[in-house]
């Protein structure tokens, strides 16, 4: 036996004893102390519990229901090979009723409420308190939708951007699709971004796991599930693989009080979200302006405030198209005429 399969065949033994421990109620037993001696053993118990006790929070939800039953599945395969048959046969025969009584709860599910359609226009912010007490911050030109069920509460983040202040509800777990990214949570804030090409997923406070990759209707062999600390962002982009890194929450969250930061970021994309609250309309036609970097701080639909701050510190020049349009050129463009 090789060091995965030895790795393998610890993690399953483990989840058998996980399995058997909660059945009975107790939290040890002598059989039990004598395998967590062995050597390799306690590693394998440890990563089993972590991971049982951190997504029992959030097991109603339906992707983990069926990500657990793919584990399980695995565990009967593995357990008709190895050397331990009792034990894990015993192990195979709880998870497959387990599997059927959350099949038959399944059927139980009611609706408690309509789904509901939550929008901003341009240069609009709101703030809406849910049925259940959550907190739902939809930034300009943005919607929502919110489906409540029994056993889960179910949102959409159609376009725009949202802060998600969740009331905590461990029975009842808390979802939002956004594209292909489905983020799970029971209690915590965190906030989703779709303005751009990318999907920004930032935990505020507490904990979420996201579903990377998420198509709805479709089960994927291996979901990908990733689990965000507070102050980490995921980011989700078209045909590259999603990224987690440490966000700033201030600039994040500085939306929900009418301000933008930006940290060294391209013009275009700054003012892509800055035509967002409405108004005069920017616009840039050259890839190098629109490639320029801007740090600063904005109030959300001062377009002109804006204007005049980017002219004074960055090699451009702002030339009124229309009463409405302003656009962003070069100032090498106008030295060049004349």
């Amino acid at each position: 036996m090789n060091g995965l399969e030895d790795l393998q065949a610890r993690l399953v033994e483990a989840a058998a004893w996980r399995v058997r421990l909660t059945e009975s109620g107790t939290r040890s037993t002598p059989e039990f102390e004598a395998w967590l001696q062995t050597a390799g053993n306690q590693a394998a118990w440890a990563q089993v519990s972590r991971t049982w006790n951190y997504f029992d929070e959030i097991s109603q939800a339906p992707e983990i229901m069926a990500a657990r039953e793919a584990a399980l599945n695995d565990a009967r395969r593995a357990s008709r090979q190895q050397a331990r048959p009792a034990l894990l046969r015993r192990f195979a025969t709880l998870a497959a009723a387990a599997l059927m009584i959350g099949i038959v709860g399944s059927g139980g599910y009611w609706w408690l409420n309509r789904p509901s359609d939550y929008s901003t226009a341009a240069g609009e912010r709101r703030v809406v308190t849910l049925s259940d007490g959550s907190k739902l911050s939809l930034d300009a030109d943005s919607e929502v939708t919110v489906r409540y069920e029994k056993s889960e509460r179910s949102l959409r983040l159609l376009k725009g951007q949202a802060r998600f202040d969740v009331a905590h509800d461990k029975k009842r777990p808390f979802s939002v699709i956004a594209g292909h990214q489905k983020v799970i949570a029971t209690g915590t804030a965190f906030n989703i971004d779709m303005a751009g090409p990318k999907v920004l997923v930032t935990l505020i406070e507490g904990h979420v796991v996201v579903l990377d990759g998420y198509e709805e209707g479709v089960a994927p062999a291996q979901p990908k599930v990733i689990e965000l600390k507070a102050g980490q962002q995921l980011s989700a982009a078209p045909r590259l693989p999603s990224e987690v890194a440490q966000a700033n929450i201030q600039r994040v969250t500085a939306w929900t009080i009418g301000q933008l930061m930006f940290d060294d970021e391209p013009l275009s994309s700054v003012v892509e979200r800055v035509n967002r609250y409405g108004g005069t309309q920017i616009i840039i036609t050259d890839p190098k302006v629109g490639a320029m970097k801007i740090s600063g701080v904005f109030n959300a639909g001062d377009v002109l405030g804006f204007v005049e701050i980017v002219t004074h510190y960055l090699p451009v020049r702002a030339v009124t198209e229309d009463p409405h349009t302003i656009a962003l050129e070069s100032q090498a463009k106008k030295d060049g005429a004349m």
